[in-house]
């Protein structure tokens, strides 16, 4: 599974809100499971069962948490892994994870709240 972290400045209320407009602007829907934990969804389960690579379907873990008076993480992780599109599926998850990760941090960055990220696998 693909993680990463990003630090960034503000409450996490701000960085919740933040985030939202990350994925939102991306075609992502948000569904949130408690106040700070959620899924961030692209595309179509059923599609991707149909039609395999062909329709792609995305879905990530998103996690929000306080780190100290000033900072907050923003954490996300792969929850799909593109298997029902085989070996190009799979493949093409792999490289779409890396493909935002590295926007959010642009975004993040961009709009100077970005403190610094990490891979929590990478250890």
């Amino acid at each position: 599974m693909a993680a990463h972290e990003f630090t960034v400045t503000g409450d996490p209320s701000r960085v919740k809100q933040t985030a939202i407009d990350a994925f939102e602007s991306r075609q992502f829907k948000m569904h949130w499971v408690d106040e700070w934990t959620g899924r961030a969804e692209k595309g179509s389960k059923i599609k991707n069962m149909l039609l395999g690579a062909f329709a792609q379907y995305f879905e990530l873990g998103v996690a929000i948490r306080s780190l100290d008076a000033t900072n907050s993480i923003i954490a996300i992780n792969t929850l799909s892994k593109g298997w029902m599109g085989g070996a190009v599926g799979a493949s093409r998850t792999k490289k779409n994870f890396a493909q935002l990760r590295d926007e959010l941090g642009t975004t993040f960055q961009n709009a100077g709240v970005l403190v610094s990220h990490r891979d929590p696998e990478a250890q």
